[in-house]
């Protein structure tokens, strides 16, 4: 209850529409979720792959950040700023 990992291969996955999975596709699936843990100083977000992943995030929450009166670009600000987000990207 208190850990989840997940992951998406995109070589190996599928999305529900047959197309390849994607991390975006796969925080989409469980995009309310994740933002209620963001609102939580707990919790830590790690990513890591191509640099392109990073407009995924924002994709993903922008429009959830925006339902709750944030901008998503200075709440990840604020969440790295903290320690909580983390991104290796190439």
């Amino acid at each position: 209850d208190q850990f989840r990992y997940d992951y998406a291969v995109s070589r190996e996955q599928k999305n529900a529409a047959g197309q390849k999975m994607y991390i975006q596709t796969k925080m989409a699936e469980f995009a309310e979720d994740l933002w209620e843990l963001m609102q939580s100083p707990k919790t830590h977000i790690y990513m890591c792959g191509l640099k392109g992943m990073e407009s995924g995030m924002e994709e993903c929450f922008a429009p959830l950040a925006e339902k709750n009166g944030m901008v998503w670009k200075e709440f990840a600000k604020s969440m790295k700023k903290e320690k909580r987000y983390h991104v290796e990207v190439y």
